[in-house]
């Protein structure tokens, strides 16, 4: 297997980047990568998604982060880079996909995470909400912004305001309201979600790219797929489960 590594220029990945460095050169000059490897945590991961998103290439990401809910523990660093190397670890592979969108039709870019309309918590828009399968028809909410999460997000920001943990594999969306005069909080079918509002600031996965002002229309459609490899498919689903579990003790 080909193996392409991802420079991270975190501080706590340093000793890594010297180990790939001085024992695997090849990997920092790999042109047709079948494998894309990531050192941090799930930040470094998803900076990493946001550079190659185009590339359709799977990731595996090795855990030196605070959140490290899409990476891998290596027992021995230098021996299972080689056992990758020769094809002598099975590495299982989760697919998620990111939320393309787009502001009067013209794109805005790719959310791995989240896509959040809002601004501060204090204040007050109103939105109108309506999908392609009418989960949402015309449904209108105010207050301080709403998440549409994707699976890989799910465990972010839509975590933190009370949505539900996603399936990493599954073809579902969350959809929160935030500081809201309606109760939202719903699983959806992933699907096109058009969205209206009145001077909202649109965020893709906390990085603030429009404004959503009143007379503007708002699309949100499936993206690019995105490969995550486990080398333990299931500790992965165990620490997910483990997370759902906690949500609300």
């Amino acid at each position: 297997m080909r193996i392409k590594y991802l420079i991270n220029k975190d501080s706590r990945v340093k000793d890594f980047n010297i180990l790939i460095k001085n024992n695997f050169p090849n990997l920092l000059t790999e042109k047709k990568p079948d494998l894309y490897l990531v050192a941090g945590g799930d930040g470094a991961m998803l900076h990493a998604i946001h550079k190659t998103i185009d590339k359709g290439i799977p990731y595996l990401g090795k855990a030196m982060g605070t959140f490290n809910f899409l990476m891998n523990q290596f027992d021995d660093d230098i021996q299972t880079i080689n056992k990758i190397l020769n094809d002598e670890i099975k590495i299982d592979t989760l697919s998620s996909h990111a939320i393309q969108v787009y502001l009067n039709r013209k794109k805005l870019g790719e959310a791995v995470n989240d896509v959040i309309l809002g601004d501060k918590i204090t204040s007050y828009f109103t939105f109108n909400i309506s999908t392609e399968q009418k989960d949402f028809d015309n449904f209108e909410i105010k207050g301080g912004g709403i998440c549409i999460s994707t699976t890989i997000g799910s465990t972010a920001f839509n975590y933190n305001n009370g949505g539900r943990i996603l399936p990493l594999d599954s073809d579902l969306l969350s959809v929160t309201g935030v500081v809201c005069n309606r109760y939202l909080n719903d699983i959806i079918p992933f699907q096109k979600i058009h969205i209206k509002a009145n001077g909202t600031k649109i965020y893709l996965s906390n990085i603030q790219t429009g404004v959503l002002n009143e007379g503007d229309t708002l699309l949100l459609k499936k993206g690019s797929e995105i490969k995550i490899g486990f080398l333990n498919k299931n500790e992965f689903l165990k620490r997910r489960i483990d997370l759902s579990h906690r949500f609300r003790k």
